[in-house]
């Protein structure tokens, strides 16, 4: 059986009720579960035995991949979900291919003006803090406030990436299974919340399929692409898992997944 475990808090309502309408087959279930935010806890799980596939926050992605039982059901490898791990698949790509990994304890070596602005988000795909834009002097100020707090997710040995700040024109998602492009929505359009499922220029779609043709970084993942001008960047990836949907084909999506699962348990083990 394919089990789908659904953070039932956290997730959107809507979601939850467009990914159980989804599992009809006789060999499809679900079941809900409430996962303390924050916290290094998996919330108890009614059948293990299954062939399980977490959806929720971060911390409920992260926490099913440290569990033996649950990690096969989690499209993530933490040393190729990282912004420099993408910039060395897809080079110049790369909306941020310009940027420079740096420990927070090391940020003074930036070669800076106090003034100049700077995009810094974690090199890491743990959502640690949300990518934002600083000046250089904010950027020292903040980093030693890290260092000194010494969180255990962020810390002076945090590694960051810190690029120049772009313009961005559009942004859009897109949920890969196999190799294949499932379904794009845009989500941003001049630095604003603006959701769209009609608007896929073929030149965004051709871009994408540039990218998983020259490196495949998981079974099934989601690319986020912006457009600056004429030209089409990636942004960044994100583990499926953990990664929230906009005007998606939500069914689709989740039908996908199981075809492809279905796939992969039927096909022949090498000894």
């Amino acid at each position: 059986m394919i089990n789908w475990i659904l953070q039932k808090n956290l997730t959107k309502p809507e979601v939850l009720e467009r990914i159980k309408s989804a599992l009809t087959g006789p060999d499809e279930m679900w079941e809900e579960v409430e996962v303390v935010p924050f916290s290094n806890e998996v919330p108890e799980i009614s059948h293990r035995a299954s062939r399980n596939i977490v959806y929720g926050s971060t911390t409920f992605m992260l926490n099913a991949y440290q569990d033996k039982d649950l990690r096969a059901g989690v499209f993530f490898d933490p040393r190729k979900f990282r912004m420099s791990h993408y910039v060395s698949q897809w080079g110049k790509e790369m909306l941020n291919a310009d940027g420079t990994l740096l420990a927070f304890d090391r940020i003074r070596e930036l070669n800076s003006t106090p003034e100049t602005n700077w995009f810094i988000r974690p090199d890491s795909d743990g959502k640690e803090f949300a990518g934002k834009v600083l000046s250089y002097a904010e950027l020292v100020n903040w980093s030693e406030q890290i260092c000194a707090l010494d969180l255990p997710d962020l810390n002076a040995d945090t590694e960051v990436w810190i690029s120049p700040p772009k313009t961005i024109d559009k942004e859009w998602r897109l949920f890969i299974v196999d190799d294949e492009i499932v379904s794009v929505s845009r989500y941003m359009h001049r630095g604003e919340l603006d959701e769209s499922a009609t608007d896929q220029p073929p030149e965004l779609l051709q871009f994408a399929r540039a990218r998983i043709d020259a490196y495949r970084l998981d079974d099934v993942y989601v690319m986020d692409i912006a457009r600056l001008g004429n030209a089409y960047k990636l942004i960044e990836c994100n583990c499926f898992n953990g990664t929230g949907f906009y005007r998606h084909d939500v069914e689709q999506v989740i039908r996908s997944v199981n075809r492809f699962l279905r796939k992969k348990i039927n096909e022949p083990q090498n000894n």
